[in-house]
């Protein structure tokens, strides 16, 4: 079976004027905001108090005062990126609108087509989502759907970056600072 280039570069591109569009709704609703941007200095001042009390911790032998102020610190930027979340949530909902309607508009187009054909025969998670779709046994053909997602995620985290809309870093995973960072 032959694979045409063009409908695979087709998908990629999709891909990308999707997720550039949601990108600058993202910005439109979210990020060019004078909340957004002073509740993103709030989270960085927090942050960096945070950082500088961690610091201070091994430093010092008052740990019963120093855990208290660290747990503090830790509510308050729990709580400010429960509210960036919050501010997020209508923008996060029209993405995944437009990307649902991105991938039903190229599905019904390259429904049973085969783009592209992988190297390897992938394990069976991934063939769920890289031969949906499809006819045949050829486990190492690709649907749509699997060039879209990898070039969605390719194409999301790099325009985030170029246009600086990650958002504030946080100084521990979303469960909260792990235990061992308090002990001596």
């Amino acid at each position: 079976m032959d694979i045409n280039i063009g409908e695979t570069l087709f998908i990629i591109v999709g891909a990308a004027i999707s997720i550039s569009v949601g990108e600058l709704v993202s910005w439109f609703l979210v990020y060019r905001n004078a909340d957004y941007k002073d509740l993103v200095s709030r989270i960085e001042t927090a942050v960096s108090k945070y950082n500088k009390e961690k610091e201070q911790f091994v430093k010092e032998t008052n740990a019963k005062n120093q855990e208290k102020r660290l747990a503090q610190i830790e509510s308050q930027i729990k709580g400010l990126n429960y509210e960036m979340t919050f501010k997020k949530m209508i923008s996060n909902a029209a993405v995944a609108i437009l990307s649902i309607v991105t991938i039903n508009s190229i599905g019904n187009y390259y429904s049973g087509i085969v783009v592209a054909k992988l190297p390897f025969e992938p394990f069976w998670i991934l063939q769920q989502i890289t031969h949906r779709g499809l006819n045949g046994d050829d486990l190492t053909d690709c649907s749509y759907i699997f060039i879209y997602i990898l070039s969605a995620l390719i194409f999301k985290s790099n325009i985030q970056k170029i246009f600086g809309l990650e958002g504030p870093k946080m100084p521990f995973g979303p469960g909260g600072p792990q235990p061992s960072l308090f002990k001596q």
